[in-house]
């Protein structure tokens, strides 16, 4: 008998709460678009470059903007060494690069580079700034 109370009282709280959830949550739509956009934000990222030399082969880097760091992995077809800059905002424009070796495939890990200020991703070296 008391399993049955028990899983009435639940049910019951629990349908209440469906039934104010809406109500509270249709409130705010502006709050809505802003955890949508953010979702976007975390997607998984994606760049290749081709090469003609071995043919229809590449360098391929992926990423997903974290939270506290960003995560860069890479796969190298090529016959020669390529580079990822990665620019980032911290007190002013940055740039930080990963070299990676020919028939290479891993990953690198750059902490304190996040979705918050990580602002571009290309290939090439980083300029030097006096």
């Amino acid at each position: 008998m008391r399993r049955t109370i028990g899983v009435t009282a639940a049910v019951t709280i629990a349908a209440g709460i469906l039934v104010t959830a809406p109500a509270a949550v249709s409130a705010p739509s502006e709050a809505v678009s802003a955890q949508t956009t953010n979702t976007s934000l975390l997607d998984v990222h994606k760049k290749s470059r081709k090469c003609d030399k071995p043919k229809n082969k590449g360098f391929n880097i992926s990423w997903k903007d974290g939270v506290s760091s960003t995560t860069f992995y890479f796969n190298n077809h090529r016959k020669e060494t390529n580079r990822v800059r990665v620019w980032y905002a911290s007190a002013g424009m940055k740039c930080k690069a990963i070299t990676v070796k020919p028939g290479t495939k891993g990953s690198k890990k750059l902490h304190r580079i996040y979705y918050h200020n990580l602002m571009e991703v290309d290939f090439g070296k980083c300029p030097y700034w006096p």
